[in-house]
């Protein structure tokens, strides 16, 4: 399930995930769903009326934030010497794969929109492929400006290879 298979002799140059800045929301809500109901309840001596629902309450919060740190965990955009492979689950049983061979890519670019891409410096790298319909995007990508010259640079060595 959380395993991918390479093509004989294929080496993994770089692995890329999503930068940690988008697990931030998920630690605010989960520190929310966590500080508030057990500071009221012990503000106003609830606690023994409601404890054995609080411990539930955490623990499924708990699961929360680790099924969406897992989820980040497995969603991987990977840069082998053969191609170029996004894999991203939208649940743990739920993935989708895309994959393009390094002579089919035709452009890469990339994009940071808004303020806080900018003050953290995480964007979208843009991957056009000949035979795919829509490109490829790598979304949240840290310093997207250097994987970018990095995926060029792997490319250019492949073509040099290749003559």
């Amino acid at each position: 399930m959380f395993k991918f298979d390479l093509l004989p002799e294929e080496k993994i140059v770089v692995v890329y995930r999503q930068t940690e800045a988008v697990l931030f929301k998920t630690l605010l809500l989960m520190f929310v769903l966590i500080y508030f109901p057990w500071y009221f309840l012990l503000k106003y001596e609830l606690f023994a009326a409601f404890d054995r629902i609080l411990f539930v309450w955490s623990i499924l919060v708990f699961v929360y934030a680790a099924n969406k740190f897992l989820i980040w965990l497995l969603n991987v955009y990977l840069l082998t010497d053969k191609r170029l492979i996004l894999v991203k689950y939208k649940t743990l049983f739920t993935k989708h794969v895309w994959e393009t061979p390094l002579n089919n890519v035709l452009s890469v670019s990339f994009s940071v929109n808004g303020f806080w891409q900018s003050l953290f410096q995480f964007g979208v790298v843009e991957v056009r492929a000949r035979g795919l319909h829509e490109p490829l995007f790598l979304k949240n990508i840290s310093q997207p400006s250097k994987v970018k010259d990095f995926i060029w640079k792997v490319l250019s060595s492949q073509n040099f290879s290749k003559h």
